[in-house]
C-alpha cells in the first residue's frame, strides 16, 4: 500500500479535565474511503476538527503527503487541500447554493463579486457529480431537501479541488 497522504501520530485532545483524545494515530490515503467509527462522545468528530485545524491538538505530529505540517487553524488545512462536509453540513439557508459553495472564498472582479465566475464554476461541479435534483444554483439552500443540502455540502468540498 502507498504511503499515506494524510498521518497523525500520538494526538491528544483535552477539554478543561476531559481527555477526548488520547495517543491517537490516523492515516488517510489517496483515492481510497476512510471510515472513522466509534461510539457517541469517541472524539470522532474532535478529532475530525483537529484535522480541519478548528480545534488544536495539545500533542502529536501531522505529515501531509509525507512532510511534517502544522495545522494551526482551518486556513492550514485548507491551504493543505483538506476539506471537511461536517454532520450538520455547516450550509447557510439564507444564502443560494452558489453563495454557500463560496462561502468565504469569494471570487472577486476589482471591487464586487464575479456572480458569472462563481455561477459558472458551481454548476461545472454540480455536473461533474451529475447533479440533477437541484432547479436552480441560484435557489436558497432553505428549500432544498436533505439530500440536495449534501450535495451542496459535497460539491462545496470538490470544488476546491480537495485532496483530503
Amino acid at each position: 500500500m502507498s504511503a499515506p497522504i494524510l498521518s497523525l501520530r500520538g494526538i491528544n485532545k483535552s477539554f478543561g479535565p476531559v481527555h477526548v483524545l488520547r495517543n491517537v494515530d490516523f492515516d488517510a490515503h489517496a483515492g481510497k474511503v476512510t471510515a472513522l467509527v466509534g461510539d457517541n462522545g469517541a472524539g470522532k468528530s474532535t478529532l475530525i476538527k483537529c484535522i480541519a485545524g478548528i480545534y488544536i491538538p495539545e500533542q502529536g505530529e501531522f505529515s501531509f503527503e509525507g512532510k511534517k505540517v502544522t495545522i494551526g487553524g482551518p486556513r492550514d488545512a485548507t491551504a493543505l487541500g483538506i476539506e471537511i462536509v461536517y454532520q450538520d453540513l455547516a450550509l447557510c439557508d439564507n444564502l443560494d447554493i452558489v453563495h454557500n459553495m463560496f462561502l468565504g472564498r469569494e471570487e472577486k472582479s476589482a471591487m464586487t463579486l464575479d456572480e458569472s465566475k462563481m455561477e459558472s464554476m458551481a454548476k461545472k461541479t454540480l455536473e461533474s457529480l451529475s447533479v440533477r435534483t437541484v432547479k436552480s444554483i441560484r435557489q436558497k439552500v432553505e428549500s432544498l431537501s436533505g439530500g440536495q443540502r449534501q450535495t451542496v455540502a459535497i460539491a462545496r468540498a470538490v470544488l476546491w479541488n480537495s485532496k483530503v
